[in-house]
């Protein structure tokens, strides 16, 4: 695995800060800006002003896919605004409405795009230098323009710098796009970047700058592109792109330790050792509370330069209380301390979704993703507590679970914390999405329960025992004709091999071997298939609905949910079933008397206001 570079953070965060100003100071004066693109270190630092201007978006972001959804509910210290976002019921005065936030860093791309290709044509970057930073800024600027297509529909799409940022105020002047024409246009634009690898050769890349893995600040490109043709409907490709950054981890980031690049792996915890990110029980103790260990929610609480994390964290942005932007997350969600506790889980999504799960074994109904992991009950009050983990104390009981200690506060002005953007569980709901959709529901059904080698160890014809071949069995494939014939694999990018194989067979240890799938990494029962045999388009639809409410479970609060139900919404309109009944219902479950969306209503009034005079 490889080794990281140190240098310093502090100097670091002060480029994002006067970066992120110089850029605005430069447009309001136009003064000009080629003095500040001399080298490439200019157009780093003009790549982490970006950065902290995107990590200002935050709480836009999770409120929009969130509160808009049905996992998450207002507390009667809302605002105003963020009410009508969760009732749908928000006019463009709304604040949440503004588009200038996330227009001030697309311009912000598109001026240091321009700045790059011009600093490309007078030889001051080279091409290498000047196509992975050209692919890190054009990944950004698509992936915010995704945010705001699915909130917003239409929008003006622009690629131009502008000469000063007041010039947002005109942008409802340009000639805005469709939804779906801005899907093609976000897609074809990450199609076409000169780099979508992993940028080795950047001087961020291995490096730990005080105590922040730079490797993790990034957006993965082939991630943004994946995610936008499962929008669009190109499964097959989006599942390749999904399947290549697991790949390209096997590489670069784990070479030698392939089971660990975003496998969703699991391991046999004897009470001593270690177990992977996982809800389990000390083996061979029984599976009752006293041999309980929840190290699935340390998913949340470790630094991003722990080695264990990098296996299942991909992109996540912290935010130092001492810097700018600060962390808005303690206001909205705690309620002790500084927090206003203006947002939490609805009550629905707790009933329904969390404490409703089922454990293996024991049979125990809860989820150890859910209460005290994702939210819990603080002085009676449900508290979204997965933005919390650096604000409250940490302390672990007799079976080394960690646990947050409410009431001991020792500063509550530092307002640390993290913005989980894309980890390994997400990756693995996203590719069995499209897994799915491309007509592989087993696998899809495999990746969200009990893991590849569970799910794919074939039994013999004669006998209801496993066969003892291991050679020929525990990759993704179709089952043997007969005894003597082997599975038939499935094709690329739906080959997920997870042989483990001792004498006297081949010995083995394949890359996809300790990969235990979402559910049995939860530790909860496998979802239960229909009594009746499904035809294969009735498999793929009901296996699209075990993925989404699997994502709920799984990525709750995190950002996604929306536009997951919306994703959805359209592809079934697309198909001649009624995608609006669908979010419709699927919002009244969570907020009942929330008016009825259709399709024009689905996307938010637009507004435009800057800071400027």
């Amino acid at each position: 695995m490889k080794k990281m570079r140190f240098i310093h953070l502090s100097a670091m965060l002060l480029a994002v800060m006067l970066t992120s100003a110089c850029l605005e100071t430069l447009n309001e004066n136009e003064v000009d800006a080629e003095r500040h693109y001399s080298n490439f270190n200019d157009a780093d630092n003009a790549i982490l002003g970006i950065y902290g201007k995107l990590m200002g978006l935050a709480e836009r972001v999770i409120i929009l896919n969130e509160l808009r959804a049905d996992l998450m509910d207002i507390t009667p210290n809302a605002t105003a605004d963020m009410t009508a976002i969760c009732t749908h019921t928000a006019t463009a005065e709304n604040e949440y409405c503004n588009l200038a936030p996330f227009y001030e860093v697309i311009l912000n791309c598109n001026d240091v795009l321009a700045n790059m290709t011009k600093m490309r044509a007078e030889n001051k970057l080279s091409r290498a230098d000047y196509e992975y930073r050209y692919s890190d800024v054009l990944t950004v600027r698509c992936w915010v323009y995704l945010q705001l297509a699915i909130h917003f529909g239409s929008i003006p799409y622009v690629t131009d710098p502008l000469a000063e940022v007041k010039d947002l105020e005109k942008l409802e002047n340009f000639p805005t796009k469709p939804f779906g024409e801005i899907l093609r246009e976000l897609t074809a634009c990450m199609e076409a970047i000169p780099v979508k690898t992993l940028s080795v050769t950047s001087p961020f890349y291995g490096s730990v700058a005080d105590g922040y893995n730079m490797d993790m600040l990034f957006l993965n490109k082939k991630l943004v592109l994946a995610d936008l043709l499962l929008w669009t409907g190109s499964y097959l490709k989006a599942a390749e792109y999904y399947y290549s950054v697991v790949e390209e981890a096997e590489m670069q980031q784990f070479s030698g330790s392939e089971n660990y690049a975003y496998k969703v792996d699991g391991y046999v915890w004897d009470g001593t050792n270690e177990p992977r990110f996982q809800v389990c029980y000390v083996r061979y103790k029984g599976a009752d509370l006293s041999s309980y260990r929840n190290k699935w929610k340390e998913i949340f609480s470790r630094a991003s330069t722990n080695s264990e994390l990098r296996r299942e964290m991909i992109t996540l942005w912290c935010y130092d209380p001492k810097f700018a932007p600060q962390y808005p997350l303690v206001e909205i969600f705690a309620n002790t301390g500084k927090g206003k506790y203006r947002l939490k889980p609805s009550q629905w999504a707790i009933d329904s979704l969390w404490e409703a799960q089922v454990q293996r074994e024991n049979s125990f109904v809860f989820d150890g993703r859910g209460r005290q992991a994702s939210f819990d009950f603080v002085n009676g009050q449900p508290v979204v507590i997965k933005y919390l983990y650096d604000y409250y104390p940490q302390a672990t009981d007799n079976n080394r679970t960690i646990y947050l200690e409410y009431g001991g506060l020792q500063n509550e002005y530092a307002q640390p914390g993290k913005w989980f953007v894309y980890r390994a569980g997400l990756l693995h709901l996203r590719y069995a999405e499209a897994a799915n959709r491309e007509g592989y529901p087993d696998l899809a059904y495999a990746l969200i329960n009990d893991g590849i080698r569970d799910h794919f160890d074939w039994t013999m014809d004669d006998a209801s025992s496993k066969r003892t071949d291991k050679s020929g069995v525990q990759y993704s494939g179709y089952p043997p004709a007969s005894d003597s014939v082997k599975s038939a694999p499935f094709p690329p990018p739906f080959y997920l091999d997870g042989r483990f194989n001792d004498a006297p067979f081949e010995y083995l240890r394949s890359p996809w071997r300790d990969s235990y799938g979402i559910r049995r990494r939860a530790w909860v029962q496998n979802v239960e298939k229909p009594d009746h045999v499904l035809e294969k388009q009735d498999s793929i639809r009901w296996m699209e609905e075990v993925i989404l409410r699997e994502a709920a479970l799984e990525c709750g609060f995190e950002g996604h949910r929306w536009g997951d139900l919306l994703r959805i919404a359209m592809r079934m309109n697309s198909e001649g079933r009624d995608g609006t009944k669908f979010l419709n219902d699927q919002l009244a479950k969570a907020k009942p008397g929330t008016p009825p969306l259709s399709p024009e209503t689905w996307f938010l009034p637009k507004r435009w206001q800057t800071d400027e005079p």
